[in-house]
């Protein structure tokens, strides 16, 4: 458990340094498959890093067949549309930590390919396929706050 405090510790430090580069903070809601959980995020979209591209760090919290967080740092590639629906995708780097339960822990490094729309200035809905040791896909619906 010592291990979490010192990685909370970070990400935190992180994110309080990051957060000039932040353009918006939002919250999201989703599953995961395999392990089976049920997920509650919060993600930081940057100001643009280039035409079209924007860095989404998040961190999240699953429940269910295991206790999971999560840190993930995305890329999305929004494409040009004339309507308020944006599609993107993506990919990113994830750390996870699982807990069955049975005094056994893993932490776990991976991958994952995402896509997702923007419904709105405000809503999204986003699929990530998980690449290496993490949770096969996740499923989430998420907004911005301004």
């Amino acid at each position: 458990m010592r291990r979490m405090g010192v990685i909370s510790v970070l990400a935190i430090a992180l994110i309080a340094f990051a957060a000039p580069a932040f353009a918006g903070v939002g919250l999201h809601v989703g599953l995961s498959l395999s392990p089976d959980d049920f997920l509650v995020g919060l993600n930081f979209h940057s100001k643009p890093v280039a035409p079209n591209m924007v860095l989404v760090p998040s961190v999240e919290a699953g429940f269910g067949d295991n206790t999971m967080f999560a840190g993930n740092l995305d890329l999305h590639y929004y494409f040009k549309t004339s309507s308020d629906l944006a599609p993107y995708a993506g990919g990113g780097i994830t750390l996870n930590w699982f807990d069955n339960g049975a005094a056994e822990s893993e932490t776990d490094f991976g991958g994952s390919l995402l896509g997702g729309i923007s419904l709105s200035a405000k809503y999204f809905l986003e699929a990530k396929l998980g690449l290496g040791d993490t949770p096969d896909w996740k499923i989430f619906v998420g907004a911005h706050m301004p």
